[in-house]
């Protein structure tokens, strides 16, 4: 179809028009052969040259049609394939971008608990204490005062809090005077003494607190029994309690029945008394008992005493006592501050992941980038140039007849470990693969006959393989480097795991993985290889589903 709009056939067509249009005027059109007295009368422009240009002939012999622009338009049909390409820039771009982001700790330095504790309250009153930092900026200073640094952040709902501190579960409380921190809002700070390290806070009308004057009790289907001292029960508390005493609220599943206590003290061996439950009117399913404050360890069966808790309950107040924590942050689960925890010596993961990532893709994009460049060279100089295919056969036999887990060993034992190191030890034999791929398919295409126009043409080899060669290869190219990459960063977690990756000192997948596979059968730290193992598993599935989609679009059969 290009034709009918090609320059050379616009050409053809005018001039056939003048033609006829010349020979209307003669009116000879309708003849096969003419007189010689016809043909006399016939104007000898007809019969000029016409206008020659090469540069205008050459171009007529090409179509709008362009490889590249061909190759991305198939490309970016495939969805899945765009999707994965935009996953891995995204995460290409982060690795660079986090250590720019505000608030973040640096992948290598060791956490330490702070001077100071913060307390974060929930809507039911539930208290969160940790001695992680928190709030933005220096740790709140007062002139004079002494004790222990505490923040506090309550609920919209409770207003301005109320702190009070105490000796013991059981003294006389003190009023704290609450600071409101203006750096960070919603937190307030006190300093707590520490001869009354036991804190709590009240709403602003005195509606919830955090220490109430009784235990909850609940018991779950599996007989795990939950100790709290959050208020689950509705109404004012239960009164007439004996001096020495606590209220113990008690729940436990239907088919238990009225459930049975024994409370014992925490000497091995007492036999505990039995408790009478009460009904609470207020609260459907709930009992309460006054339990003695030395007899706190509490023993729950069902009704008829076929079922019993796993664990025992204990009654005891708990105001939150302040104390400070010290030490690194060791093995910290995910939380607000550390997104992705520590690892055992209070590193945060979330910084270190990243510049594991950054690392790790560094190494593989270069080793990637080596293995083409190499690869490709040797393959086309191996399959097109026949004096070569000698040398280049040795070469490969010698390669490939060594294990390449051995070269790597000994690359890693010779050269200082680091980077350049495990890039040097993997581009060693990673492009013979490569190499070997393309000289089998330039002896396919090496004697076609565009190939053999080109030298009868004298065309330079070099332009025979850059020109003729190079193009008919390029979505196998494309598709070996995109499994290169993660190729590369395999074993760099496998040089990890076999203790010849890289130094501790330098964040990597490989190192990250390993550290985490040692904690793998704990199960309060398996996050610590689960993290980084589905970050590899989406960088190496991502680069094998784009370089099979730009495999596919850069195939000419596909450009239809």
């Amino acid at each position: 179809m290009s034709s009918k709009y090609s320059h050379k056939e616009k050409l053809s067509r005018k001039l056939e028009q003048n033609i006829e249009e010349q020979l209307q005027n003669l009116a000879v059109s309708d003849k096969d052969d003419l007189s010689p007295e016809e043909m006399e009368g016939i104007s000898q422009d007809l019969f000029e040259f016409a206008e020659y240009n090469a540069q205008e002939a050459e171009r007529t012999g090409y179509s709008n049609y362009s490889y590249w622009r061909s190759t991305f338009r198939m490309f970016f049909k495939n969805k899945m394939g765009v999707a994965m390409l935009a996953v891995m820039v995204i995460l290409l771009l982060f690795t660079f971008i986090q250590p720019l982001l505000p608030d973040q700790y640096d992948p290598n330095a060791v956490n330490y608990y702070e001077n100071a504790l913060w307390m974060e309250i929930d809507a039911d009153a539930s208290v969160e204490l940790d001695a992680i930092k928190k709030t933005k900026g220096s740790l709140a200073e007062a002139d004079g005062a002494e004790g222990i640094l505490t923040y506090v952040k309550v609920p919209n709902s409770w207003g301005v809090p109320k702190a009070y501190a105490q000796e013991a579960a059981d003294s006389e409380p003190v009023e704290l005077p609450l600071i409101v921190d203006s750096a960070n809002k919603g937190w307030y700070y006190a300093f707590v003494p520490t001869e009354t390290p036991y804190m709590y806070v009240n709403s602003e009308d005195g509606s919830k607190t955090t220490f109430q004057k009784a235990v909850w009790i609940r018991v779950d289907e599996e007989g795990g029994i939950y100790s709290e001292g959050i208020k689950y029960t509705e109404g004012e508390l239960i009164a007439g309690g004996e001096e020495g005493t606590i209220l113990t609220y008690f729940q436990a599943p239907a088919n238990w029945g009225v459930p049975q206590v024994n409370a014992a003290t925490t000497m091995r061996g007492d036999p505990g008394i039995d408790l009478t439950l009460t009904a609470d009117p207020e609260n459907d399913g709930w009992y309460y008992a006054f339990v003695p404050a030395e007899n706190m360890m509490l023993t729950v069966t069902s009704e008829d005493g076929s079922l019993k808790g796993v664990n025992k309950g204990i009654a005891r107040l708990s105001p939150t006592e302040i104390k400070v924590k010290t030490g690194f942050i060791d093995n910290m689960a995910p939380n607000s501050v550390f997104w992705f925890g520590t690892d055992p010596i209070g590193r945060d993961l979330w910084a270190r992941m990243w510049s594991g990532t950054r690392t790790s893709l560094l190494i593989g994009i270069v080793v990637a980038l080596i293995e083409a460049v190499v690869g490709i060279i040797a393959g086309l100089l191996w399959g097109y140039v026949r004096k070569l295919d000698f040398i280049f056969t040795e070469i490969y036999n010698i390669i490939n007849n060594i294990p390449s887990t051995i070269i790597l060993i000994l690359a890693s034992y010779i050269m200082r470990p680091g980077v350049l190191t495990m890039i040097v030890a993997m581009s060693i034999t990673g492009w013979i693969g490569l190499a070997r791929f393309i000289r089998n398919q330039v002896i396919i295409i090496r004697d076609r006959d565009f190939n053999l126009a080109s030298r009868c043409l004298g065309t330079p080899t070099r332009r025979v393989i850059v020109k003729n060669l190079l193009p008919q290869m390029v979505s196998v190219v494309m598709l070996r480097m995109a499994l290169a990459i993660p190729g590369a960063i395999g074993s760099e977690v496998f040089m990890a795991y076999i203790g010849l990756g890289l130094p501790t000192d330098i964040p990597s997948l490989g190192n990250l993985v390993n550290r985490g596979r040692s904690l793998m059968m704990a199960p309060t730290l398996r996050y610590q290889l689960i993290i980084p193992a589905i970050i590899l598993s989406v960088i190496t599935i991502c680069f094998y589903l784009v370089g099979n989609a730009f495999s596919d679009a850069a195939d000419p059969k596909n450009h239809v």
